[in-house]
């Protein structure tokens, strides 16, 4: 089994209570999806603790203008932190929770990370076959992937620190489209 790690490069700070570093930070339509931060522990915590609660913070890069998060609503992210020994930091990993929870029966929206183009296509045919109602065969994910593209139901998210994070539109009559116009034109076919 192949690891895929999420890339982390220093790009700026955050202060709520004391300072803590960021190491990589996604955003949708300016709102965040995705968080990697470090620093004593009552720093991160209040980083998390004024997200969850859905309110404005900020990431100051060195140079150049801050980084607005601002969540849409409070409770939308899942947070993994753990405690760096030796080092006295913690390290926080909040994620939105349509990454660790999609749902699959309405319109909605997902967020996948793009660590390699293998891992990536695979994940999305993973969503697509738990959203529609027909059955998916992983040599449609490729294509699967050129056509969410090209349809606009994936997009890269605005990303800092050298994480790629897309968003995913979990639309089942879109995607259910998709299927029927591959197999119609021959680009696609049963197994």
């Amino acid at each position: 089994m192949t690891t895929h790690l999420i890339p982390q490069q220093y790009c700026g700070r955050m202060n709520v209570v004391g300072d803590c570093f960021v190491f990589g930070a996604a955003l949708h339509d300016n709102r965040p999806v995705y968080l990697d931060i470090a620093g004593p522990a009552t720093s991160v915590e209040a980083v998390w603790a004024r997200l969850a609660q859905g309110k404005e913070s900020r990431i100051v890069p060195d140079t150049g203008s801050s980084i607005v998060l601002q969540p849409p609503e409070p409770g939308l992210f899942a947070r993994f932190q753990r405690k760096i020994d030796g080092l006295g930091i913690d390290h926080l990993l909040l994620v939105h929770k349509a990454i660790t929870e999609p749902v699959y029966s309405e319109l909605t929206t997902t967020y996948m990370f793009f660590a390699d183009k293998e891992q990536a296509t695979a994940i999305l045919g993973d969503h697509i076959s738990k959203l529609v109602k027909v059955a998916v065969f992983p040599d449609w994910y490729p294509f699967l992937v050129q056509k969410g593209r090209l349809e606009h139901l994936m997009q890269r998210c605005v990303c800092y620190g050298g994480a790629q994070v897309w968003v995913v539109t979990l639309d089942v009559s879109r995607w259910t489209r998709t299927i029927q116009d591959g197999l119609v034109s021959g680009v696609i076919a049963l197994p």
